[in-house]
């Protein structure tokens, strides 16, 4: 396994850039890291640690629970203001079938992830 792993390493040397995806990632396709601002990229980091498990689908399996909660892509793209602050209390307040964040994430974090969320 070691072996194979040093094999595709060494085939991949050549190139300037590797891009190696994480299994937690989307099943669709995410946008491109390097189109993200940073405070997007910090956002998806964000995403990825607190909103992951319910928002991006899994591959079924035996004793894998289907998705909680809905998938996120294309809902804030075109968002207004109006919607921002809806999202902003939602992620904070939370619902009935989604925890609040007000206590563990801070305003700029919001931020980041609200930045995010409107790159699906």
């Amino acid at each position: 396994m070691i072996f194979a792993v040093a094999l595709v390493f060494a085939a991949l040397s050549g190139h300037e850039t590797v891009n190696l995806l994480a299994q937690s990632k989307a099943a669709a396709t995410p946008p491109s890291t390097e189109k993200l601002s940073d405070e997007a990229r910090r956002g998806e980091g964000l995403f990825l640690q607190r909103c992951s498990l319910c928002h991006l689908p899994r591959k079924l399996k035996f004793g894998s629970p289907p998705v909680i909660g809905p998938s996120l892509s294309g809902q804030f793209k075109e968002a207004g203001p109006d919607q921002l602050k809806i999202l902003r209390g939602f992620i904070l307040k939370g619902g009935p079938d989604m925890p609040g964040f007000q206590y563990g994430l801070d305003p700029k974090e919001v931020d980041d992830l609200i930045a995010y969320l409107k790159t699906l």
